[in-house]
């Protein structure tokens, strides 16, 4: 298996970044995968507040609570700023994926080409 592939294999499936650390590329490596968590800390961030609301207004007193319950306090807790901020870090979480997958194809690539006259 080529070098470009498994780079771009790596950041496909471990995570982007993952690929720039195989073709020891470390310092994009490390930007990228810095900018993925970063990302995914917003996003559960953003999903514990939400949870943290959702299950103070169920109470402690409450039984059984079924997923149409949840469902409709969800709706009420959030609010269109909130699902604003989720949408563009998912897809800015998706965008730094997608580079790190691209980039790391091309820098295997690359290298691969300087490797063989």
């Amino acid at each position: 298996m080529r070098k470009s592939f498994k780079a771009a294999l790596l950041s496909c499936v471990l995570g982007s970044g993952a690929g720039h650390l195989y073709l020891k590329r470390y310092r994009r490596g490390a930007i990228l995968i810095m900018s993925t968590l970063s990302c995914l800390l917003v996003i559960l961030t953003q999903a514990l507040q939400q949870a943290e609301v959702v299950f103070e207004k169920l109470g402690p007193e409450r039984g059984m609570v079924s997923f149409d319950e949840i469902a409709v306090l969800l709706s009420e807790t959030s609010s269109s700023s909130d699902f604003l901020m989720m949408n563009t870090v998912t897809m800015l979480l998706m965008v730094i994926w997608t580079i790190g997958i691209v980039d790391a194809y091309k820098i295997g690539r690359e290298m691969e080409s300087e490797k063989s006259p």
